[in-house]
């Protein structure tokens, strides 16, 4: 087994090991044993009625024949007892499967959701889905129904050969003389399986990346009629993903039939060396007969050996592909002690007379670059301080790094130690989860779920709100009447990322889902740019009202005017920084360049 395989084992099959693989183990060597007492009873009938029956007539022939039925009766009652067992050791070794996949899919997915965005940009979404869903999905099938054929065939293999030398040594030997070749097959076809393996998932996350993004912007598709072009987009990748698997299937193909070949020589072997031998008198036919059904069974774990190579490789890729995940993350800084607070406040932060001497959010000299742009500084020397209930208005033109700036502030990205904090801790000493539930954010892309209007409030919360509060919360992002006004209300199916609601409702709805939390500060992207002039009026005095810190980024007058501090941006610097009345007149100059006019319409 390959050190990540078996590293794989150790975290998710050994905590399994009992009570499933070890009962598990016993119910199948059980049900092998029963298995293999049938063919030493189907011995002794027909050598009852080959000797007995026919050749040798007399005194003890009619005692012979009385327990005929007897015999078959023990038959009836192993093979019933053979099918319980077996469904039983299957239950047991099947069970671990499920919940290795269970278990592994759960930790694969909270590991992603502990990832900086920039590790996440390795890997597009479909991708992401195939290795959580088809790459998974291997390991299970592997440590289940392949850990079943692999002690199947060690148990059957061991008891049927101790079988067979006791009857015969030299036929035994004859009959497993050809088996060897089984290995050699074995040496050419596993490196040839693994290479195809890893070429047809990585093919499949391919494709599954292209479907994806097709089936998330299909209205795009429609409305611009470019099915052909999809088509054509993903035929590599589906093209690719089709000679993969006939790589797989021929390699398959022609392994399978020469496992079952070898068997069948082996049962040729026993016809022609097992007759002779009973000319010789040396065996009976009840033991030729016993040879054959021996070897019979030993054909069906025979030609597992391939499916079990293939299942192997299978897991085996799985497990590389899963564990690149794991590498990226590496690549992230770790949860560490770091800087702590205790600079003089930035010289453009605003400070109102009895403010709490430490800031909510400080940001000190903060310079970050994308990766994949290192050449070009996403934000450089920025500084300010957020106190509670203040409010900082962060605007500039587009590209400028108002979104970036907040995304660093959550450690959606993380920042360069030392240039953020938050209560006086450097962000990168906190948890990011920790830091999330103290900084409620809400960006312009709404992100909703195919879920009712109140499954979508509810998304996130520790806590089970009251109808009051939920309508209380929509209320403040003046939505509640709107809401009242759809078919079935808060129960109301919003559809594929709220595609049933307007751009203005999503928007308020991603307010009113922050509204239902209790958070120190409030981030918000540009949440208001969909939303009529009226309703945006009437949403900055409930922010205002709600009294916590607020950092907003905004081109729009009404919601700066309502900031006790402004930084406009530009290239990713500081071009001035100061209170409404200061800094109005060029803020005025950028609303006009970048002012929309409301898009509160209704989506098709």
């Amino acid at each position: 087994m390959s050190n990540a395989l078996a590293g794989f084992a150790r975290r998710y099959a050994i905590p399994l090991l009992w009570p499933w693989y070890i009962l598990g183990f016993f119910a199948l060597a059980a049900t092998n044993i029963i298995t293999l007492e049938i063919p030493q009873l189907a011995k002794e009938v027909v050598n009852v009625i080959s000797n007995q029956g026919f050749q040798n007539p007399g005194p003890g022939a009619a005692a012979q024949w009385d327990r005929l039925p007897t015999i078959a009766m023990l038959i009836i009652a192993l093979g019933v007892l053979q099918v319980l067992i077996r469904s039983l050791s299957r239950i047991l070794v099947f069970w671990p499967g499920r919940t290795i996949e269970a278990r592994c899919r759960t930790d694969a997915f909270n590991h992603l959701l502990t990832l900086p965005q920039r590790a996440l940009y390795h890997f597009g979404m479909g991708d992401l889905i195939s290795r959580l869903a088809n790459d998974i999905g291997q390991l299970r099938v592997f440590f289940a129904f392949g850990l079943l054929q692999v002690l199947n065939l060690g148990f059957l293999s061991a008891f049927i050969i101790s079988r067979m030398a006791l009857i015969h040594v030299g036929l035994t030997l004859a009959c497993l003389a050809p088996i060897t070749l089984m290995l050699v097959i074995t040496r050419f076809a596993m490196p040839k399986l693994q290479d195809y393996s890893r070429q047809n998932q990585e093919a499949t996350g391919r494709l599954t990346n292209k479907v994806t993004e097709a089936f998330v912007n299909v209205h795009v598709v429609q409305q611009s009629g470019a099915a052909e072009s999809f088509l054509e987009r993903t035929r590599p990748e589906n093209e690719a993903v089709y000679q993969t698997n006939m790589k797989l299937v021929f390699i398959r193909n022609a392994v399978f039939p020469l496992m079952s070949c070898l068997a069948s020589v082996g049962q040729m072997t026993v016809i022609f060396y097992g007759g002779y031998e009973a000319i010789a008198g040396r065996l009976s036919v009840g033991d030729i007969l016993a040879f054959n059904v021996y070897i019979g069974f030993l054909s069906f774990p025979l030609t597992a050996v391939g499916m079990i190579i293939a299942m192997y490789e299978r897991a085996r890729t799985a497990v590389i592909r899963l564990n690149e995940i794991e590498d990226v993350a590496s690549e992230a800084p770790a949860i560490r002690e770091s800087f702590t607070l205790t600079q003089e406040p930035a010289e453009t932060a605003y400070a109102s007379p009895g403010s709490s001497p430490i800031p909510v959010i400080s940001v000190r000299n903060l310079a970050f670059r994308y990766k994949d742009d290192a050449a070009r500084f996403g934000l450089d020397g920025i500084s300010f301080d957020l106190r509670p209930g203040q409010r900082i208005g962060i605007a500039g033109p587009v590209g400028s790094g108002k979104t970036t700036l907040l995304q660093l502030l959550v450690r959606l990205y993380d920042p360069p130690a030392g240039t953020v904090f938050l209560n006086g801790k450097d962000v990168l000493s906190m948890d990011p989860f920790d830091i999330r539930r103290q900084c409620g954010m809400a960006a312009q892309t709404v992100h909703l779920f195919s879920d009712t209007v109140e499954q979508n409030l509810r998304f996130g919360l520790d806590h089970e709100p009251s109808q009051a509060e939920i309508e209380r919360a929509t209320a403040e992002a003046m939505l509640l009447e709107e809401i009242h006004g759809l078919q079935n209300g808060f129960q109301t199916e919003i559809g594929e990322k709220g595609i049933r609601l307007s751009g203005g409702q999503k928007q308020r709805l991603a307010l009113a889902r922050l509204f239902l939390r209790k958070y120190e500060v409030l981030l918000l992207d540009d949440v208001l740019s969909a939303v009529d002039q009226i309703t945006e009026v009437r949403l900055v005095e409930n922010l205002v009202r709600r009294g916590c810190a607020i950092i907003v980024a905004s081109h729009r007058p009404s919601v700066l005017r309502a900031c006790d501090w402004i930084v406009l941006l530009d290239q990713g610097r500081i071009k001035t920084s100061g209170t409404w009345d200061q800094v109005k007149d060029q803020i005025g100059n950028l609303a006009e360049s970048s002012d929309q006019p409301g898009t509160d319409e209704a989506q098709p």
